[in-house]
């Protein structure tokens, strides 16, 4: 992999993220991989579900490093490079997260709660019908804190490891787990190689989420919070990644984060109010932009090294 070319192709992915956002319905690479991953759901059999569900993963996970291995042997003068970059950008979200987070502060500042609760169904995996305003701030900066591991950390983590076709077999084994890595049928045997998957994709972003958010927070939050909440509390959610990042904004923020029913994070502080919705985007903001400064002084340091 040229790291000259793959660095400008990571910054114009971030430029195209940036002032554009996400592509047409028709065009986003994820929905692609939604339609690929309800095929075999659609044609899953009655019986031995957890082996089809291994196959299904598997053959999803293949189908995505076949694409990026193809992207990747292209031509690298700008036409490869605007192709790589848009498959790039679809594998990370930070405009949408922090758009969608900062519209439901202001709702939440207005009080639409009823508005709040719609919209919420689909930025978070909870039931929203009765949630209040701290809850419902709450799953916003939980929400925030999870997308920044598997929204943008993870993505460009694998991105550096193993260029664009690591970051597509990353998307594709997240989005696998968002449709069908459930607990309960009919997914439950389905969905269990992928949730396994991405549990193991997961596992080192997760944790390296807390440097990055510790760093963030030297500037809007609480670091020393941060790092002693993520280590007391980053265990108490069902997944065994999510509680890290959460955890980690909790203590950086000073709020209690609960899912009703599930867990509570930050059990000793005060109730989340809509202005700490904005610090989590700006801690959040941060912390992306020092992964992104950290991957290009590494792949300046590798052209140095060529």
């Amino acid at each position: 992999m040229n790291p000259d070319f793959w660095v400008q192709v990571l910054l114009l992915a971030i430029i195209l993220d940036l002032l554009i956002g996400e592509p047409p319905v028709f065009l986003h690479i994820v929905v692609w991989m939604g339609n690929l991953i309800n095929f075999f759901v659609g044609s899953a059999p009655q019986r031995h579900r957890k082996l089809y569900g291994f196959f299904m993963a598997a053959f999803c996970a293949g189908t995505a490093l076949l694409a990026g291995i193809v992207l990747e042997s292209l031509e690298k003068g700008l036409p490869g490079m605007i192709i790589a970059a848009f498959f790039l950008k679809s594998t990370f979200s930070i405009r949408m997260l922090l758009a969608s987070a900062l519209g439901i502060k202001k709702d939440l500042e207005d009080g639409k709660i009823e508005k709040v609760r719609d919209d919420l169904k689909t930025f978070v995996g909870r039931d929203t019908s009765t949630l209040n305003a701290p809850q419902s701030a709450s799953a916003v900066i939980e929400s925030v804190g999870e997308s920044f591991v598997d929204g943008i950390l993870a993505p460009l983590f694998y991105f550096l490891l193993f260029g664009l076709p690591g970051a597509l077999v990353y998307r594709m084994i997240n989005t696998l787990d968002s449709m069908v890595g459930y607990r309960k049928e009919p997914f439950k045997e389905l969905g269990f190689a992928s949730a396994r998957l991405d549990d193991i994709a997961n596992w080192v972003p997760a944790r390296l989420s807390l440097l990055f958010i510790f760093m963030a927070s030297v500037f809007f939050g609480k670091p020393l919070e941060a790092v002693r909440t993520c280590i007391s509390d980053h265990g108490k959610t069902a997944s065994p990644n999510s509680g890290w990042s959460m955890s980690a904004v909790s203590g950086a923020l000073g709020v209690r984060l609960e899912k009703v029913g599930y867990h509570v994070l930050g059990a000793k502080y005060g109730e989340p109010q809509p202005v700490h919705i904005i610090k989590a985007v700006y801690i959040v903001v941060l912390s992306s932009f020092l992964v992104i400064a950290g991957i290009f002084l590494i792949g300046k340091v590798a052209l140095v090294h060529l």
